[in-house]
């Protein structure tokens, strides 16, 4: 076989090959391409955000003071219920650098996510100067089609505090160390019309997208942690602050899925998103305390919690005997 035959014998089996290429990659193809990359962008993005939040999440609802119930003097038990709402940082999804899709239009979420947490707590004197805390986290299935969200979760907590001072004109320092766990998840779901321009290889296109997406959150996270508090009886009132870390363990996943219609240099056609992230909690942080208290016997506390990026409030009643 000549040199020139062997050529076009190559060029005729490659060409049809080439060719097919060339008919697969349209701006089409190419949109809904940049499309999947962009959920994988957004779930990275959101997932990234919870692992800095879900360790201090699982800690929350204590709200107690940094006296101890011992068995010497009393009260040697106290039984409390509370709730209140951490403020979880989400910046703005249009700060993101996607190719084919609007952020905001595809999974809508506010720039501060308040994610509430009912409490009950339990505590009672073990010796003089040491007592053990139980605490319970729990959100039954909340389901609220308006605005398309879901969630639930389930939390339990265990810590002993250790008197180290206190006196009549000193203040009270307790060395407290804890234990907590939670595990749950929440559903967001966003109707999707997007209307946008579409730059491929140097040509722009008119791009239109329409449907539903749904983004999911999973977690379960335990959390260690030790702290110091210090406050001051005053009476009815009682002043208190406390630092300390906490280490965290666990999962935390997200994933978007959903049914979008695209309509690309006038080829309509369909992406189905399933993407998912997975992720763990942030290993070590800070923990601070701010709070006061109100009462004898019958208690009512306000307290302030933060990891040095969330900010928690919560408020509890507690009865002491």
């Amino acid at each position: 076989m000549s040199h020139a035959t062997l050529k076009r014998v190559l060029l005729s089996l490659l060409l049809p090959l080439w060719l097919t290429g060339r008919v697969l990659a349209t701006p089409s193809s190419d949109f809904h391409a940049q499309a999947l990359s962009d959920m994988q962008s957004l779930t990275d993005y959101l997932n990234g955000q919870f692992t800095k939040s879900m360790g201090l999440y699982s800690t929350l609802g204590w709200n107690n003071p940094p006296g101890v119930f011992d068995l010497v003097v009393g009260p040697h038990f106290e039984i409390g219920v509370g709730g209140g709402v951490d403020l979880i940082q989400v910046t703005n999804l249009n700060n993101l650098n996607l190719g084919a899709l609007q952020g905001s239009s595809n999974i809508s979420l506010p720039a501060v996510l308040p994610a509430p947490f009912p409490a009950g707590t339990l505590r009672m004197g073990l010796a003089n100067g040491l007592d053990i805390g139980l605490k319970l986290l729990y959100l039954p299935q909340i389901n609220l089609p308006d605005i398309g969200f879901s969630g639930q979760y389930t939390g339990v907590g265990i810590d002993f505090r250790y008197r180290i001072l206190e006196g009549a004109n000193l203040p009270t320092l307790t060395v407290g160390v804890s234990w907590d766990e939670l595990s749950g998840s929440l559903g967001i779901s966003t109707n999707v019309n997007q209307n946008s321009t579409y730059s491929d290889s140097g040509t722009n296109y008119s791009a239109q997208v329409s449907g539903t997406t749904g983004y999911s959150l999973n977690w379960n996270v335990h959390s260690f942690g030790a702290k110091l508090l210090l406050g001051k009886n005053l009476m009815v009132i009682y002043p208190f602050v406390g630092v300390g870390f906490q280490r965290n363990s666990g999962t935390v996943v997200s994933s978007i899925n959903g049914q979008l219609t695209t309509t690309v240099n006038s080829v309509v056609d369909t992406i189905n998103p399933a993407v998912v992230t997975n992720g763990n909690p942030v290993v070590f942080e800070p923990k601070y305390v701010a709070g006061i208290d109100f009462g004898e016997g019958l208690h009512w506390a306000l307290v302030g919690e933060s990891n040095g990026s969330d900010l928690a409030i919560s408020t509890s009643l507690r009865c002491q005997f």
